[in-house]
Formats: structure tokens, sequence, C-alpha cells
């Protein structure tokens, strides 16, 4: 099949063999020959015949197989992009959809290639994942005769069937929309049927030839029988959990249940001491074994119901445990599993095969408690028969296998067998112990794949929904553990199950006492491997200090802590104290953390932890006890000034690490140490100054790889420092003032740190931000963040604006403000705030169908007008001004106190509304032409003056009419004030709205006007008010109108 198209503006002309020539191109080793093959491909694919062709020359066998991998690799790639799309550039017209469609499984059913079937069978997953069954209704059906077809012929293209059955299982079986699961589950038991009957064939023939014995002649043909079962059992397990709502009501599924259930069996006795004549097909048989327990797990999982009224499920429960029983009286000897990575990248799981069972015995065991006490979560309509039957299963597995005393030997066992630290653990540990220890910290959780992880989950689960069987049982433990001929091992199996128990048991039991008795002096020990006892002190007493501790025991437990962290004690090998340095950050997290009770402990353990860095060679562990480090010094609060000499000395050795991630990730956790020290010493960690400025200018050099990674930490390091820095501010601070704007200017994720960072300085160093050379790009940075939609960040822009604007004048006077406003004029910062309220005020002339939307909300107005208020309530002329340099002074009062009335409607804050009452207000002091301006606005005065009087003034006897915003005593101090917060206290408490009193103000500024314009006139401009208005008015302010009422 040739597709010769000519490609216009194509560098070559489309056709096979131009396709097959890019293909080989593309996998040169000279990079420009790649490059430009890469170019081709990209640009052929907007071709009709592009994915055809691809698929043409994958299969043909007589071509290279790089060539050939790479084709089917395109057509995925092309698929996954452009196979769902039909209207956009590139997609893959529906002729040739069709035929693609057409010649899918070929790729799959006659191909010796493994790695090449499999990639098309994906290809064809994903095609029929999305075709299916709209466009293209027949695949699954096609499958099926395909397989009924090559069942007793060619056994080759039978198992490429159903290679490619088990790929489409798969991606169906991920589908979400109930459409796609109804489809499924509709032709389910059909595929299931002939896969039972392809598998229980096989499974025959299988097993009638490694019983009669082995031979050479035939050991193809068995291997291949051993992967068409395998591939047939997976897709059997997959379409019983997804293909049916309720398999246990399914004929097939009974009857492959129960049969399966000898199988299991059969299997077993191969798999574990079978001859030793079919050892080479062992990995095959144990995959096919564990396929069985990878179904009886998850059909539990997720079918509980069926799992239970399936044939014999709770026997097979019980055979599990019987195994899991059989490997806990070996299992101090057992080697362990073991997880190495594949060559398909997979990991691979090795050990005793007993050992795997047991661990499927726990997690299926863990899976039928679950089913009894939480039952299956859904939102989902269930039919009443269904939860019905749901309760029956249920109450049936709590009556005939989780009795009492199964439940108790469950417990014993794990305790007495599972918890119990091994030889190989031991070897593990001496082999190389760092990487054990990570191991433990993370694989070790991951207790679907280790037994004794999941032995410790199953343990727990019992004991929460068996408490009342199980406590005097757990109580035991600790009556056990003040034996003195108690083994090291068996006691730190009985310290294991204390610590998992802490949650459960704590209201039960007295810790304080066994930490006094017997936990003290077990830490003390010191004979061969009391190194494992005092790991699992460590993790003991991190799982039971949040729990359970009080003031007198804690010193107790710091001492146990400092002495496992001294290196000079030889049984502290590098895993004891590795593990005491994580567990350390729980005890310092806990609420009962007293930082003063700490700190005769705290130098050593200080010292023991960054000495501890350099030995550790893991980089999870190293960053693991840089964050134990870090919450010491948040704990220890202001008792850690004593040390910040010694943790800063520690911090160039920390910061010098190695380049990579690792390297950047320290840094991380130095910057975090940093400024957790600051916080904690305030004022006090001035000193350190010089010795942190070079780290934050390091950090914030943009272009480089620390900017890129350590930019959030550097940035909240250089805040929470110009926080806690007292007036006035070091140059070498100040000098960092240009990058701080240059980086709120690019308006980045940072922002709203790098809006707090300006505001420091326009707080604590006013004198400086307001000069020249600040001045205007301050102005100008601030205003890019007014549009933000992060409210947080706007109020903080609007905040420190007003605070720029009030300093301006507190230190220049008028001149000073006049020069700020200059500059945000010229900035564009003022014309933006104009034109936002200007384009409200045209939008609201428009109505109907027509009516045009705001360019900015109603909050933004607010945000707005609460800028244009600090200006006019301090110089009310310079503010007309500013309005004169717009336009006719008319004119643009007539929109802007038009927006400016209705802008009260939306002012939710108290605060706001009286600064914007008085700088109002103070227009009305002004002269021509502003005071017949304002006058002839005076119903909108009138109105806004009522309404807001009324919420901020004391309504209630003996101070009626008091301005209730207005303060009565100076703003007190408190201890955890920063010289910021004193700053901005001052500014706080000199504010014109806690200053005021808004009634009087009013009073006399309308009484100012009467009197320069006189009465007269002045009953000529209210005469132009609505009655309503001015009586509402006077109820309010008791000023005496013109027209005589009060």
């Amino acid at each position: 099949m040739d597709f010769a198209i000519e490609a216009p503006g194509a560098a070559s002309p489309f056709s096979l063999d131009e396709l097959y020539r890019a293909l080989e191109a593309a996998q040169s080793y000279d990079n420009s020959q790649r490059q430009a093959a890469t170019q081709q491909l990209s640009t052929w694919e907007s071709e009709a015949g592009y994915y055809p062709t691809l698929q043409t020359i994958f299969l043909n066998k007589d071509l290279s197989t790089p060539v050939r991998l790479l084709a089917i690799i395109q057509l995925k790639n092309g698929i996954d992009r452009y196979w769902r799309l039909h209207k956009v550039h590139n997609s893959i017209p529906r002729d040739v959809r069709h035929v693609v469609r057409e010649r899918l499984f070929q790729g799959t059913i006659g191909e010796s290639d493994r790695q090449l079937a499999q990639l098309n069978a994906l290809v064809a997953a994903k095609i029929i994942r999305i075709d299916f069954p709209t466009v293209w209704s027949s695949p699954l059906a096609d499958l099926i005769r395909l397989l009924r077809d090559r069942k007793d012929g060619n056994q080759v293209e039978l198992c490429g069937a159903l290679m490619l059955l088990l790929r489409v299982v798969k991606e169906l079986g991920t589908a979400r929309l109930r459409k796609s699961q109804t489809t499924l589950q509709s032709i389910t038991p059909e595929i299931v049927y002939v896969l039972c009957e392809i598998y229980n064939a096989k499974f025959t023939a299988l097993t009638s030839f490694l019983a009669s014995g082995p031979g050479d002649e035939r050991n193809d043909e068995a291997l291949l029988a051993m992967e068409i079962s395998l591939y047939a059992l997976k897709t059997l397990r997959r379409l019983l959990l997804v293909g049916y709502e309720s398999p246990h009501n399914d004929k097939n599924v009974q009857n492959f249940w129960s049969s399966s259930q000898d199988q299991f069996q059969v299997l077993f006795g191969f798999v574990d001491g079978g001859p030793s004549n079919i050892a080479c097909y062992v990995d095959v048989l144990t995959k096919l074994f564990m396929q069985y327990s990878k179904l009886h797990i998850e059909m539990a999982e997720q079918h509980p119901s069926s799992f239970v009224l399936l044939p014999n499920s709770l026997n097979l429960v019980r055979a599990y445990w019987f195994l899991t029983a059989k490997v806990a009286a070996v299992f101090s000897e057992s080697v362990g599993i073991r997880h190495n990575a594949s060559n398909q990248g997979k990991a691979k799981t090795e050990g005793p095969i007993l050992e795997k069972i047991a661990l499927k015995g726990l997690l299926l065991l863990r899976a039928c408690v679950q089913m009894v006490h939480r039952g299956k979560r859904t939102i989902l309509y269930r039919s009443s028969e269904a939860v019905q039957e749901e309760k029956q299963a249920i109450e049936h597995l709590k009556v005939e296998l989780l009795k009492d005393e199964f439940i108790i030997e469950i417990s014993n066992v794990i305790v007495t067998r599972f918890l119990l630290f091994r030889q190989a653990d031991l070897d593990a540990w001496e082999e190389d112990p760092q990487e054990w220890e990570q191991q433990e910290e993370t694989e070790g959780n991951a207790y679907q794949w280790e037994v004794r992880p999941c032995a410790e989950k199953l343990f727990l689960d019992l004991l929460i929904h068996y408490k009342g069987l199980l406590l005097q049982h757990v109580l035991s433990y600790f009556v056990s553990i003040e034996d003195p001929q108690t083994t090291l091992v068996a006691r730190e199996a009985i310290y294991t199950a204390i610590g998992l128990s802490a949650n459960v048991v704590y209201e039960e039991v007295n810790f304080e006492d066994l930490l006094k008795k017997i936990i003290v002096a077990d830490a003390q020990r010191a004979e061969p491997s009391c190194q494992i006892l005092r790991r699992r002190i460590a993790i003991l007493l991190s799982q039971w200090v949040p729990v359970q501790s009080t003031a007198e025991t804690r010193p107790l437990v710091y001492e146990i802590f400092r002495h496992f962290l001294n290196p000079n004690d030889q049984y502290n090998d590098i895993v004891v104290r590795i593990t005491t340095a994580r567990r350390f950050k729980v005890v310092c997290d806990d609420i009962g953390f007293d930082g003063k009770v700490f700190s005769p402990y705290a130098s050593d353990v200080l010292v023991q932890l960054i000495n501890l860095l350099g030995e550790v060679e893991v980089d999870e562990a190293k960053l693991a006890i840089l964050e134990s480090t870090r919450t010491v010094i948040l704990r220890m609060e202001t008792h850690v000034s004593h040390f910040g000499d010694m943790i800063m000395n520690a911090v160039p050795n920390i910061w010098q690490a190695p380049a990579g991630d690792l390297g950047f990730m320290m840094k991380q956790s130095v910057l975090a140490i940093i400024q957790t020290l600051v916080m904690s010493m305030k004022t006090d960690s001035r000193r350190y100054h010089q010795m942190i400025l070079p780290l934050i200018v390091e950090a914030t050099q943009e272009g480089t790889e620390l900017f890129l990674y350590l930019i959030e930490e550097a940035l909240e390091l250089w805040s929470n420092i110009l926080h806690q820095t007292e007036p006035p501010m070091s140059p070498d601070f100040l000098s960092l003032i240009p990058t701080g704007i240059k980086l709120l200017s690019e308006q980045n994720e940072h922002t709203s740190t790098l809006v707090d960072i300006l505001g420091c300085y326009i707080v604590l160093a006013p004198e400086t931000i307001l000069l020249d050379q600040y001045r205007g790009p301050t102005v100008s940075a601030l205003s890019r963040s007014l549009g933000s939609r992060n409210r947080e960040q706007v109020n903080l822009v609007v905040k420190y604006t007003e605070s720029l604007i009030r300093l301006s004048h507190e230190l220049g006077g008028a001149a000073g403000l006049q020069v700020l406003v200059k500059d945000m004029m010229t900035t564009g910062a003022l014309p933006a705030i104009f034109e936002g309220i200007h384009d409200t005020f045209e939008a609201h002339q428009t109505s109907g169908p027509k009516k045009r939307q705001s360019l900015v909300t109603g909050l933004t107005l607010v945000d707005y007008f609460t800028i244009l208020s600090r200006i006019a309530v301090l110089e009310p002329q310079l503010f007309v001004e500013v309005l004169v340099s717009l336009g006719p002074l008319d004119q643009v009062w007539r929109w802007l106190s038009t927006e400016w009335f209705l802008a009260f409607d939306t002012m939710a804050d108290y605060n706001q509304q009286k600064l914007n009452l008085l700088s109002l207000t103070r227009l009305l002091e002004l002269p021509q032409p502003m005071q017949d301006l304002a006058l002839q606005k005076l119903q909108d005065y009138l109105s806004m003056w009522t309404s807001v009087l009324v919420l901020i003034l004391d309504g209630d006897l003996p101070n009626p009419g008091i301005d209730t915003l207005v303060l009565t005593s100076e703003p007190e101090p408190t201890e955890w004030d920063t010289p910021k917060d004193v700053r901005e206290r001052a500014l706080f408490a000199s504010d014109p709205v806690k200053r005021v009193q808004a009634l009087d103000f009013v009073q006399q500024s309308l009484k100012t006007v009467t009197d320069r314009i006189g009465m007269k006139a002045f009953e000529d401009w209210t005469a132009n008010v609505d009655k309503e208005v001015l009586v509402n008015f006077a109820s309010v302010s008791r000023f005496p109108l013109p027209t005589g009422e009060a």
C-alpha cells in the first residue's frame, strides 16, 4: 500500500520509501540527521496516509526491527494526540482510522517479537478504549472469535490473541463512564466462559506434563502453555473484578472460583518443594500462583460481599492462615522478601515463596477485618437486596471466621513471631547500615510488600476493632517486659507492640511508670546487639510522648535521646543515631514541649545533630536530620538565643553541600533553619545579618540555579529578617531594595512575599524608599499588583500604598506628598486608577441587551477609592489639582463622584467607609470651583453621612454620638511584637480614622460651608434635596437644618 502524496512546504514528498528513510535517519548517531528526520516526521503528521503507512512499515517483518519499533511508537504517539480529535490540525480522517483498525490485530497475533507485539497490543487497546462501542462495535466479539478459532489450533497465535485481550481489558477496566462500564459488563460473561475453557485445558495439560516428568523435547511447548495460562489468568482476574457488579451471582464465576482453589493447591505443591526436574519452570509457576493470590485479595477489597458469598471463600482464608502460621514458626530464620529492579523497569520480588504467601495471607485477613468494620464505601445507588446481601455476608464472616479465639490467635502469632527482629535483618543492618535504616523508614511502611509492616498494620486494626477482646493480652505485654529474663529480641518485639498500641490503650496504661522502671534501664544496656533495643526505644518514645507524657517525665525522655545521639558510645551506631534524630522531631512537636525545660539538653543535642550530618551519606536521612534541627530551634522559641552562635557557625559547612538536587535541598533546609532561628531570637538575630545577607544575595540572583531552587525560601527568610529589624536599617539590607523592586515588577508566583518585603522597607525605612531612585519604581511595582485576583495580595498592596502616602506626608509635609503624587501620575499608577473608575461609570450608563460589563470589580473600585481617599484626606487641594490634570474639573468630578458615592454600598469595612467619608467631606473645605461642584452632590453627601454615621456612632447612653472607631487609649504592646509591628501600631494610632470624631467633623464642615456661603445660599442648595434625606440626616446628626427641621 503506497500513499504517495506531495506535501506542500515539506522538505521531501511523502511516500512509503521516504518515510522508511526518515525512520532510519531518526535513529542515526549523527545529531543533525536525527533532528532533521524528527522534524520531517513531525511535518508529515498532517498527511492523510502517514499513520496507515507507519502501520504498513511495522507489519512488514522483512524490515529491520529498530525501524519497525520506531514506526509503532510513532503510531502510538499519534493516537494519543490526535485519535480523539476530529476538527483540529493533524486530526486523523475517518477513512484513515478505518484502515488502521482493519489491521490492528495482525501486529500482535502474528508477531514473534514480544516487545513489538506488546506495543501493538497497547495501540489496539487505546483505539478500542476510544472507539468502542460507538464507532467500532465488534472488537471484543472479533477477539472472542479469534480465541475460539485458535483454541485448538496455532498456539502462538492464541498467545498473541490473549496478549491483545489482556491489554484491551486493562484499558477498558480503567473507564469511569457508566456507558463504557455497562458495555464491558455485557460481554464479560462470554469472554470469561471462553477464557475458562482455554485456561482449564492448558492447566490440565500443564499439570500432566509436570507430573509425568518434563523432557527437553517438549520444553518449548510447555513454556508456551504456561505463557498462555498466565495471560488467560491475568485477564480472568481483571474481568472478574471490573466485569461484574456482583461476581458471586454468575455461574461461570462460581465454577471458576471453585476450580481455582483446587488449582491453587496443585500449584502450591509444585512451587513449594516440587521435584528438582521442574526447577526451570518454578518462576512461571510462581507467577501463576501469585495471580490467584492477587485475585483473592482484590476480590475481598473490591467486592467484599461477593468474596464471602463465593464458594468456600472462608475455607480459603483459613488455608491462607494455616500457611501463614506455618511461616510464622520459622519466620525468625527467613531471609526476607527483597525487591530488585528488573529489566522491564518493574520491581522484581525475590524471597521464599512461603513468605510471599504469608504476606498475602496477612493482607487477606486485613481485608476481611476491614470488610466487617468499615464496609464498602460508595456513593452509587444500591438496591435494598444488595444492601441486605452485604449485611448477611458481614454477619456470616463475623460468625464463621472472625471468632474471638481466632482473633486472639492472630494477635499472638503477630507479636510473638512476625514482630521479631530476625538475624537476616541484623545482617542487612551490619552490611549497609545507612541504606538499611532508610529502607526501614520508607519501604518498611509499604505494608503491601513486606511481612513485618503488614503484620503491624493488621495488629493495629485488630486492636482498634477488638479492643475489648485484646486489651488484657496487650496489657500482659507491659507485664512481661518487666521480666529481666525476657530476651533482647523478645523485648524489641514487645516494645514494637506497645508502640503500635499507644493511641488505643493510653487510657488504660501508666506509661510513665514503665518509662521510669523499665525503659530507662533498657536504654542504658551495654551488651552485644543492644543497638536493636535502642533503636526501638527511640521509636517507642516518639509514639507515646504525644499521647501520654508529663513535665516530670519529659526530662527523662530528653536524656534518653541525648544518650542515643552520643557518638562516643560504641553501641550508638549510625542506625541508632539517625533513627533517634528522625524521631526527635516528633518529640519536639509535642504540644507539651517546653524550651526552658529542654535548655539543659539543647547544647549537646544540637551539636550531635549537626555533627551527625557529616557522617550521613543517604540524602533523605540528611534532610530528615536538618528538619529535626529546625524543629528543635522552632520549639525552643526565645530560649534558643544561647545557642545561636553555635548554629550559625555550622551553616557555612552545610551550605557548601555538593551541587545537584540534594545540594539545593540541603540549602533549602539551611535557609529554613536560619529563618526559624531569626523568628525565635527576634531582634537579637541582628548580629547574624552579615552572615545571612550573602546567602540571600546569592539566592536572589536571577538566571542562576540557586534562584530556581531557593528563591521561595530566600524570600521568606528576607521577609522574616526585615520584620525583626529595628530602625535604622543597615546599609547592607537597604542595598537589596532594587532587587526586591525588580522581582516585584515581574509579577511572579512570589508576588505576595515580595509585597510584604517592600512593605517592610516602606514602614521601617521610609526615608530610603522615598528617595528619588526608589520612590517611582516602588510605586510602579506596587501598582502592578493591584489587578491581582489574590485578594490577600491586593489588600497588602493597598495597605502599603496607604502607608507610603501617609509617611510621605509625615516626613515631607504637603511638598513630600506632592512629589509622591507626581510620581504616581508619571508611573501611570493614578491614571490607571482613574481609567478604571471612568470605565465603570461608562459601563453603568449602558443598559438592556447591550449593557457592558466594567473592566474592574466592585472590590477593586473600593481599593481605588481607598488610595484616593488617603491623598484627599491629607491634602484635598492637591487632590483637586490631580483631577484638573485629567480634564475639565466639572466633567471629571461628575463621573468620579458618581462612582465614589455608589462605592459605599460595596464597602464592608467600617474603617474604609469612615476614611472615604473624611476625604469627601474635606473637599467641602475648598473654594470655588470645587465648592459648587461638591454642593451639587449635597443629596449624595447627606445620604452617605447618614448611612456611615449610623454604623459607627454609639447610639447608647451615656455616649450618644461618640465615634466607636476612635481610640479611647493607646494600643497596648505585646511580648510578641516585632519592630515592624511597633511601627505599624504607631501608624494605626495616628490614623485620622482613629483620631477624628466623625460626627463633629461633619458638623464642623457643614458649619464652615454655611458660614462661608451664607444661610440663604445654603437653603437654596438644600431645596434640591429630598425631604426624607434631610430628615434622616437630621435624626442622626442633630445638625440644625435650614428648613427648620431637626
